[in-house]
């Protein structure tokens, strides 16, 4: 079973697929920043979805925020949130021309809370179809980067976009079967992707904003992306 999720107090499921023009960045996470997210995370749980246990949940040193997070054998959802507030300002003092104060305080304050992180196919950074600006955090090495988009900090109703490095790209599974790949040690991972309501693949990200500017060079790349579709609406959904 493949699904489409959608983001509005609760999340519901639907099925649609459409057809765009291959881009080489794909989808491999997506974030909905949240300022409750128990509540989110009993939202998801309540129609058949397994989350990891809130125990081994990342923590993002010296970012000053975490997540809960749904595993899918293509992608997966997090729940990012705040979860040191004097860690959190100071790496925003320290990257002043990123998004993470806007994102956190979504929707209040008009901003989309949606993220998508991407990976490519043949990983390098000068190849990345948008303006970017660098990020570097102790908890990706002193020599890894991730790039956002230089625009997400102020095109408030675009998702916010980002790509990662390969070494922190989402390992992928074809089946359920491949599952068994996962070194015995680490059996227990198999359990978090298996769903009650039978979901396995993130088919489609249905992204509704309002307003968005379709000849900017994001919304251009997004569009591209098989996975993501951009709807027109009132409210920010998913």
């Amino acid at each position: 079973m493949r699904l489409t999720l959608y983001v509005f107090a609760t999340f519901l499921l639907a099925g649609c697929t459409i057809e765009n023009e291959e881009s080489t960045l794909k989808v491999d996470h997506v974030n909905i920043w949240v300022q409750n997210p128990k509540y989110g995370k009993e939202k998801l749980e309540g129609i058949g979805f397994t989350s990891i246990p809130d125990s081994l949940c990342k923590v993002h040193a010296g970012q000053g925020t975490t997540g809960r997070y749904f595993y899918f054998l293509n992608a997966y959802l997090e729940l990012i949130f705040i979860h040191n507030e004097e860690e959190f300002q100071r790496n925003v003092e320290r990257n002043r021309k990123l998004d993470f104060v806007e994102r956190a305080n979504s929707p209040q304050n008009g901003f989309s809370p949606f993220s998508v992180a991407l990976k490519m196919a043949d990983y390098d950074k000068e190849s990345i179809p948008f303006e970017t600006v660098e990020y570097q955090q102790e908890w990706m090495g002193e020599s890894n980067r991730i790039f956002a988009a230089r625009n997400s900090k102020f095109n408030k109703v675009e998702p916010s976009l980002f790509v990662v490095y390969p070494e922190i790209e989402y390992d992928t599974f074809e089946s359920m079967e491949d599952l068994s790949i996962i070194p015995e040690e680490y059996s227990m991972w198999r359990e978090f992707y298996k769903h009650k309501n039978g979901a396995e693949k993130i088919s489609k990200i249905r992204i509704h904003s309002n307003e968005v500017n379709h000849k900017s060079e994001t919304v251009k790349m997004l569009k591209a992306i098989k996975e993501i579709e951009l709807v027109e609406g009132e409210a920010y959904l998913m």
